[in-house]
Order: structure tokens, then sequence, then C-alpha cells
């Protein structure tokens, strides 16, 4: 008996969470795998075992996630170990210790840090840091139970802590309107027993006490609304509350994106700016999402809810033109679109968004200062102590008061395959750098008159980095480039919703920028499209930074700056001084050929013994010098000062914890070291 490989999972160019004929599997019990191993091994024809291959028992894991969601997680490992450690003992005791020993290797692989939930479910249980538990004083801290506010015909609300009395009460009063509204196009009144609103005074207490830190969700089965309120997100105008309305009166469709869609219809002001706005840009960004591909319930999981919220709300609109509305209202919970039926709509769709595509931008961007800071880390890694929490913004008041004027956001996802081009998620998981967090605490940056540098990053995992990234051909190409610009899109919407001063297309994709120069010169005129604010991109030291050849497409050209100083154990200050005037006489020339100014993206030191052979090092068995890292900053801001192709720069890195690197000193952070005065020193003075 034997199962087939996971080739397509493996070889081929499907996404790891494709639906393969192994998803049966993850419903059969584990008997199952035992049989198959006794049947081979009762033989000692141990193919059927090597066929079953680890990464197939990997591949039920996460499908047993995505098919029964975060509550299943804890049953879906437990289903995993015990799979593995069955197949190790029956292997060892057939003596075939080679596949044992492989099979060992994988079961710590899996018992380390996953990212494969990231961008699928909002809740903060899947990394490394989930096994501890959260400290007793920020629980301590939370409301224990919600306070009851008030009740009308369709809605009882409650409150968890200190709320703006005004806000909720405008939300009561909009609440009935909306209602009105929906019933009004349904023909129908609602009956049932008023729905529960609960009201959240931020991110942080939602995501603690519900795992979700989302600023809107709902619960269909319990008809519970869960909301935060604050002024971070008081013209959000998500219109999620609508799902909830959507489904009592007209049940729940086969696709979600109507639901999603028909619920944006009636939200004004969705995004600040409309739906109608945002699909006529993404239109003429080349960036509104195929028929096919929004329609697919799947794509949503990972897919940004910006890009694909507008999208189905412009299709519901035209749905209801083209069809009418009571064919639509008709058809609405059952409705499968033919293959043939999204062929005939996908023109008439498009055509009718166009007429979006010249609505004016609500704000030109703004002058931009020297500018002075860093590159602000979500390091905590948690609800409670990452980007979006009270630690963060503690984080953020200290670097205003170290004289910085700038941060860059650091919204990070992942790919594991930087040969394969595969969708890039945009992360929604509670305690990652979700959206929610991202804009909580850039906002935050904005309130203390901090200028905000948004620059979304990629993560590549076993052992490698974003100059890895590299295609086999013009098909795969294209392929990366389409997913890469979803990705970054979404990035764009939402700094330019925020009204964020600055967005960072990409870092260190040096095969990319080097190969495929036309691909990002198209990128660059499509994120124009979407972001009215400044542009740049973060070269890396070395080749692409001194022979990338689209700088000129762009506002500033961006350099992640690790170029070694001295290869000397202890050099003198002279030494190192000469060593950076090496390095800046390699970055006049770039500035000579394209006269843009050119900020320091990144530059850095850590904490370690003669940082300045390898600044971008930092892993390893490092011996901690502060005072090494100290005499590095020293020379940087001797040297950049007066420079006038210098913009500003923004040093690597300060965590969004105060007390994460204090766990490990060797750290790029300068934060309680000698470095942190030699920047409070020089950022008072440039």
């Amino acid at each position: 008996m034997k199962l087939p490989r996971l080739s397509s999972w493996q070889e081929g160019k499907k996404s790891r969470t494709d639906d393969a004929p192994f998803t049966l599997l993850t419903f059969l019990p584990n008997r199952f795998f035992i049989f198959v191993l006794k049947q081979d091994c009762r033989n000692f024809d141990l193919k059927a075992v090597k066929n079953i291959d680890f990464c197939l028992i990997a591949s039920i894991h996460f499908d047993l996630q995505k098919k029964w969601g975060a509550t299943a997680q804890n049953f879906a490992q437990r289903f995993v170990f015990i799979s593995i450690t069955v197949h190790l003992l029956i292997m060892f005791f057939y003596q075939n210790h080679c596949l044992c020993f492989r099979g060992i290797f994988f079961l710590l692989l899996l018992a380390g840090p996953s990212c494969q939930s990231s961008g699928q479910q909002n809740h903060d249980e899947s990394d490394w840091s989930s096994r501890r538990k959260i400290p007793e004083y920020v629980m301590a801290e939370l409301p224990s139970s919600p306070d009851t506010l008030t009740q009308n015909d369709h809605f009882h609300f409650f409150k968890y802590g200190e709320i703006d009395s005004l806000t909720i009460g405008k939300i009561v009063k909009n609440s009935e309107k909306m209602v009105s509204k929906i019933e009004t196009f349904t023909g129908k009144r609602l009956h049932s027993a008023p729905v529960k609103w609960f009201f959240y005074p931020s991110n942080e207490v939602k995501g603690l006490l519900l795992k979700n830190s989302t600023p809107c969700q709902i619960d269909l089965e319990k008809r519970e609304i869960h909301g935060v309120v604050s002024n971070v997100f008081a013209d959000h105008y998500l219109g999620k509350e609508n799902e909830l309305l959507i489904s009592d009166l007209m049940g729940v469709p086969n696709i979600y994106a109507l639901q999603a869609g028909l619920a944006i219809h009636f939200t004004e002001k969705w995004q600040k700016m409309g739906y109608q706005y945002w699909s006529g840009k993404l239109l003429a960004a080349h960036q509104l999402p195929a028929l096919v591909e929004l329609l697919n319930n799947q794509n949503w999981q990972s897919s940004s809810d910006l890009i694909y919220g507008s999208a189905a709300a412009s299709f519901c609109s035209f749905l209801i033109d083209h069809f009418g509305q009571a064919v639509f209202l008709e058809k609405y919970q059952n409705w499968d679109f033919s293959s043939a039926e999204i062929s005939a709509l996908e023109p008439d769709w498009r055509a009718y968004c166009r007429a979006w595509t010249q609505l004016e931008r609500p704000h030109p961007p703004v002058s931009l200062p020297y500018l002075k800071g860093f590159n602000f880390a979500h390091e905590g890694y948690r609800i409670y102590n990452g980007y979006g929490s009270r630690k963060a913004d503690q984080a953020l008041q200290h670097l205003k008061n170290l004289g910085a004027n700038a941060v860059a956001i650091v919204p990070y996802s992942f790919t594991r395959y930087p040969k394969e081009p595969h969708p890039i998620p945009v992360v929604k998981r509670a305690g990652t750098e979700n959206d929610e967090s991202v804009i909580h605490s850039s906002e935050a940056a904005q309130a203390l008159g901090l200028t905000v540098v948004l620059k979304p990053q990629i993560w590549v995992g076993k052992g490698m980095w974003t100059g890895d990234i590299e295609m086999d051909s013009d098909e795969d190409w294209e392929l990366f480039f389409k997913h890469y610009s979803h990705w970054i899109s979404h990035y764009a919407m939402l700094a330019e919703i925020y009204g964020w001063e600055m967005l960072c297309l990409g870092t260190e994709l040096v095969q990319t920028t080097l190969k495929r120069e036309e691909d990002w010169k198209e990128l660059i005129r499509n994120s124009r499209v979407l972001y009215s604010g400044w542009l740049t991109y973060a070269a890396n030291w070395g080749d692409e930074f001194e022979k990338t050849t689209f700088w000129g497409d762009l506002d500033y050209i961006g350099l992640n700056c690790y170029y070694p100083l001295s290869q000397k154990d202890n050099p003198s200050d002279k030494e190192l001084k000469k060593g950076f005037d090496v390095v800046m006489s390699k970055i006049e020339k770039v500035y000579q050929r394209y006269h843009k100014p050119i900020l320091f993206t990144e530059i850095g030191f850590p904490c370690i013994k003669a940082p300045w052979k390898e600044p971008h090092k930092d892993w390893g068995d490092f011996e901690h010098n502060s005072e090494h890292q100290r005499r590095c900053y020293e020379i940087i801001f001797n040297g950049i000062q007066r420079k006038a192709w210098c913009s500003g720069i923004l040093w690597w890195k300060y965590p969004s914890d105060l007390e994460h690197e204090h766990r490990r000193n060797t750290g790029f952070t300068p934060h309680d070291s000698p470095a942190e005065l030699v920047v409070s020193k020089w950022f008072n003075q440039l």
C-alpha cells in the first residue's frame, strides 16, 4: 500500500497550501499511517515509508490548521507529533536509522518557530515566544469584565475599560441608520434578538482578551461584534459590522467576496476615501485582481484586505447595476459564477471601475526635513510589547527624547522559496506586524512629530536572505512581480490612507533590481498611482547600490550601508575615518550620476568587538564591546555632517520593547549603551 509523493508541494510551482490529493489525508486517523508503515516494514520494503515524506506530515499539520482554524492548532500539532513519533519508532525497530535521524531532525524543526500561520489567522500563538506566558502584570491591568452601556432596537452595547463616550454615542446613533439602510435595500426587517456589540479601548486590549487584534471582528454564530474605539481608528470605517446584519437578513453566501463587498458597499468613506476611489486607483495601477482570484474564498486568507475589499465592493455595485437589485438579492446566497460567466463579466466590471480612475488624491506630499532616526523594530514579538502596544509607545517617546525626528516602521512578510514565485502574504496574526499594529505605531509616531517611513520587508527562511530571490525564467519573473506588486501595493494604500510621509518599495532584493530594471520601473509607476508621498528603495551596500539603474525614477536613493570600515582588530579613529571616507566616495559617485538625495535607510553596528569588520553581522559567538560600537557611531556622524548628498540617517535598529535587547547584549540597538549618548548629541546638532 503506497501513498503518492508530495511532488507538487516540493517541486512544482503551487503554493504550499494549495489543495492537493493529500487534503483527504487530513481526516484520516493515525492508525492509517501505522498500517501503511507496518505493511511495508513487514516485508522490509521501505519504499512506501520513503514515499510518506515528512513534508506530507507537515502539510497535514498546516492543512488541519487551515481547515479547522486556529482553535484546532494544538490538536493539529499533537496529531503531527504522534504520527511522526510512531513513524520513527517503527523505522528504528526495523533498523532504518538514516530515515529515523532525518525524522528526529524534522520533529525538532516542527517544534521550532513557524511562520506558516502568519497572514492566515489573527491569533498570537504560533511563534516561539507564545510558549512563554504573558506576564501577570499585563493580564492584571486588563478589564476583567465588560460594562453594560445602552441598548436600542437592534444592539446591546458593552465596553471594556475607559472609552470616549461621545465616540460611542456616534456609533450607537449610526448603527440604527445602517440597519435602516440595509433593511431598505433587502426589503426585510430584523426581528431577531439584539446583537451584542463590545467596545475596546485599543487593539492591545482587544488582542490580549480575544487573541484577535483586528479593529473590528464579528461572530456570526454568537451574533457579536467586537470593535476598537480609539483616536487611531476613529475614521477607519471598515463596515465589518455590516456583514453580520447582512447575514441575518440574507444568509451567508457561497462566495465570501459578495458578503465582504456588500458590507463595504454600504460603508461611506471606507478607508477614508471610499471603495470607488480605491477601485479606480487599483485599476489604473494594474492591481485590481482578476475576478477568478477575487471570487476564490481561499485567496482572502493571506491577500490584501484593502485590495480585495475595494474590488469586492465595486464588483457588488457593478452586479447590482448590471443585473438589477432584485436579481442580485435572489442570487446572492447561492450564486456560483461559472468560468464562462466570469469571463463575460470581467471586461464589463473593469469598464465600470474605469469611471473612478480620475478621482483626485486627497492630499499632496509634504516636504521632508533632514531625517534623523531609527528603524523601529517589532521586537518583543507579542501583542503587549510589539507594534501597537503601550510599550512601543514608550519606546517611540524615548526616541523622540533622544532628538529623533523620524522612524522607519518595518512590517515583515516571509517566503521560504526564494527560487520560486509564490504569493507573499500580508501578515494578519495578532502579535505580528499586522496592519492594525503598524497603523497604531505609525500614528503614535506622527503624533509625536516623527516622520514615518513605511519600509515593508521580506524574511527569507532556511538561512537565506532577500538577495537570494531569483527566478529561472521570464515566466517565473513575471509571476514573482505580480505577487510582489500585490503585496507592496497593499502598503502603498495603507501609507496613502494614513498620510505617512515616505514609502520604501523594497529592501535588498539584489537579483531583482540588477536583472529586472523594467519590472521595477513599472512597479514604481504603478505605486505612484496609489501613493502620493515620497518613494525610495533600500539597496544593499555594494553592487546593488552602485549599479542599480532606476534611481532616477525614485525621489530618494536609499542605502543599507554595511560597508566594512577596517579589517584590523583595533584600528585607530583615524584609520576608521579613512575607511568611511572610502565608503562616502562610493556614495558620492552615485549621487553625481543621479542628483537625488541619498538616505541611509539602514546603517548600524552590533555591540560587539570590532564591529567595523562586518557591520551587518550580529549572529555567532561574539564578545560584547559597547565602546567599539560607540566609536563607529562617532565616525559615521562626523563623516556625514555637512554632506550635500545626505538627506538623513535611519540607524538599524531600535526595539519596540526597550527591555528586549537586555536579554542579548550583542545586538544592534544602542539602547542604554555609550552609543546612545552619541546619538543624542548628534541628533540635536544635525
